[in-house]
């Protein structure tokens, strides 16, 4: 038996389904200052999760390239504030020559810049001598400060040049120059009397 459509039906109404309701601008508004007051708050407790710039990226700029002689390695160490350790009065009396120049380094912070420094003759352009100098670490992603590099000057009275080299954090075997510059020509040091 067939039911009309307008005969009632012993079976309750279903109730009616919730409704989103967008909320007041006032409401919006306190949220969002609640979400910023608790980001706040994280970032106040817990300084390391504050996005920083990515310290893999970033460019150094070279300027003011001085060359310093004779510059002993022991005076070196002492510009860069390092203890001799167990060098010999010898080794610490090496005259060579000091490269100093500023450097300003953004982005790259706690990553290691290994340093390169080469000798070159200057009328061949020919290596005399090369060898890793230092490795920078910024500490900041905008760092800039005075650097020294020291190389062991020939002892005639030809002309040379250093290469600098900074090289990107290093990553696996292979080495990504991030910047080069040459020193200003010198003479390397005559014999001493």
């Amino acid at each position: 038996m067939s039911v009309p459509p307008d005969a009632p039906t012993d079976q309750p109404e279903p109730p009616p389904k919730p409704r989103f309701r967008m909320p007041s601008l006032a409401q919006a508004g306190a949220l969002v200052g609640l979400i910023a007051g608790i980001v706040s708050l994280v970032f106040v407790f817990f300084p390391g999760c504050r996005p920083q710039a990515s310290p893999d990226t970033g460019k150094i700029e070279v300027s003011d390239i001085l060359v310093r002689q004779p510059v002993t390695f022991g005076r070196y160490l002492k510009r860069l504030k390092l203890p001799p350790g167990t060098l010999s009065e010898e080794q610490l009396g090496r005259r060579g020559i000091l490269i100093e120049f500023h450097l300003q380094i953004e982005g790259f912070k706690g990553k290691e810049l290994p340093l390169r420094w080469e000798l070159n003759d200057n009328d061949t352009n020919e290596p005399v001598d090369e060898d890793q100098a230092v490795t920078i670490e910024p500490s900041t992603n905008n760092e800039g400060r005075t650097w020294f590099v020291w190389a062991p000057a020939p002892e005639t009275t030809r002309e040379y040049y250093v290469t600098v080299t900074i090289y990107q954090p290093p990553k696996g075997d292979v080495d990504v120059p991030l910047k080069t510059f040459d020193s200003p020509k010198f003479t390397g040091l005559a014999a001493p009397a």
